[in-house]
């Protein structure tokens, strides 16, 4: 908790990449009540996914389940870092990108999925342009953030396709 009242994410980068077991406890700032540390905790299981590719795909697991109503919790605050961990290990996360785009239904987790979608795009758009007929389907913007949000994701894509 000190590193996250520093806003030390190099330290927290390296305590993660050290020990395994310290992503249990920076799993838990996901549903900290400060926006920042939620970030925060995002972008470092980005940095333990690419240092503990396992341990990320049964964060994946666990994260995109939280997602499901059979689940009794709230799992919106975990899609930042399915995004973070698919910008860093993209190779980890791939198997998970569809099931994240599925539930682009919800339109509560609509905004951040497709910020974690855009994320992983910037790493791996092909990863993320073979999901994008289930984005325009389930994606019908209701309010200036998601169309700006969705304007965003289909820039990354068409800009891979293009080589910038």
């Amino acid at each position: 908790m000190e590193l996250f009242e520093r806003r030390d994410g190099g330290a927290l980068n390296r305590l993660v990449e050290a020990e395994p077991r310290a992503v249990s406890l920076v799993l838990g700032r996901l549903w900290d009540t400060v926006p920042e540390r939620r970030a925060m905790a995002a972008r470092t299981l980005g940095c333990a996914a690419r240092a503990h590719p396992d341990l990320a795909r049964e964060l994946a697991r666990r994260l995109l389940w939280a997602l499901n109503d059979e689940s009794a919790s709230n799992g919106v605050h975990g899609i930042a870092a399915l995004g973070e961990m698919g910008a860093a290990r993209p190779d980890v996360i791939g198997p998970f990108v569809g099931p994240l785009a599925s539930h682009l239904v919800d339109p509560g987790l609509r905004c951040e999925i497709l910020r974690a979608l855009s994320r992983v795009a910037e790493s791996a758009p092909d990863m993320v342009s073979a999901h994008r007929a289930e984005v325009e389907r389930n994606v019908v913007p209701t309010g200036g953030e998601e169309r700006e949000l969705l304007t965003r994701l289909f820039r990354i894509l068409e800009g891979s396709r293009h080589g910038t």
